[in-house]
């Protein structure tokens, strides 16, 4: 039997509190089938890049290759990985800096994507802890999602998106939404799922911390999320409205039309979401400017 051979991403943004936890979970759950594991440190202005690098020296793991890049996006750190990094390997996983994985699901998980029908071109991780647990599950089970915290794909889908003038916008808010679409519609965004594009396996993924309401700074999380998600929303009515070939590079002049007509566009939020997606928003433009 031919082995199956995987690289590992995981993208990390100012992840010095998680960064060593999440490097020693990979390390403790591969095999011999690793290709490389990149770990991309995009943006990142605290310890995340110094103590991946004192991790790798004291783990001896000699396949973690840690990459700089300056802009702190998480689509411009995708883009970078699919276009310029993927090598040519069986499965490439992608992993969020903030997890646990369970134990060999690397090699458990690209074993039943590589021996799934050629449609199949996704492995989503399952969620094994989380106060919605239920619910995200059932997204993996009955809708087909996945998320970026950890799902594999084939070789031959990245390939596929190579040849396409398909990147993720740099600024998208809601990354997940749209690789799910991209996954289960073959690239072409219709409204419907092409059938069997997605697998996964029971109990097998990854688990995280889960956020307290007595820490400050898991509230922030909470209250970014939250804004990230509902922009994300907003953001995926214009994309939707556009063939992949005409998306922009940057979310910037949506991100304008979205403040030109906020009232409007936001009208089906509350209070409070509303007040955390202006603030989010104006944050950007601000920074833009």
């Amino acid at each position: 039997m031919t082995s199956i051979n995987y690289n590992i991403v995981m993208f990390a943004y100012n992840e010095q509190d998680n960064i060593e936890a999440s490097i020693t979970s990979i390390f403790n759950n591969i095999n011999a089938q690793l290709n490389c594991f990149y770990l991309i440190a995009n943006g990142c202005s605290d310890d995340t890049v110094a103590i991946a690098n004192r991790v790798k020296e004291k783990l001896g793991f000699s396949r973690l290759n840690v990459v700089e890049i300056e802009l702190g996006d998480k689509c411009n750190a995708w883009n970078t990985y699919l276009h310029e990094l993927a090598d040519d390997v069986d499965v490439h996983f992608f992993t969020d800096a903030d997890v646990q994985f369970s134990s060999h699901c690397f090699e458990q998980m690209a074993e039943k994507l590589v021996n799934t029908g050629d449609s199949t071109v996704v492995i989503a991780g399952m969620p094994l802890t989380g106060r919605n647990i239920d619910f995200y599950r059932s997204l993996v089970i009955e809708r087909a999602c996945f998320f970026g915290n950890l799902y594999g794909m084939k070789h031959a889908f990245v390939e596929r998106i190579r040849e396409t003038p398909f990147r993720l916008p740099v600024g998208l808010n809601w990354i997940d939404s749209f690789l799910t679409k991209a996954a289960n519609t073959d690239l072409k965004f219709t409204d419907f799922n092409l059938p069997d594009r997605t697998t996964w396996i029971e109990g097998v993924g990854y688990d995280f911390e889960k956020l307290s309401v007595f820490k400050r700074s898991d509230i922030k999380l909470y209250i970014n999320r939250i804004a990230r998600y509902e922009l994300g929303k907003i953001q995926e009515v214009f994309l939707d409205a556009l063939p992949c070939e005409q998306w922009p590079a940057d979310m910037m002049d949506i991100n304008r039309k979205i403040d030109a007509d906020f009232d409007s566009l936001t009208s089906h939020l509350g209070f409070i979401k509303k007040s955390l997606v202006r603030k989010r928003l104006t944050k950007i433009l601000s920074k833009a400017s």
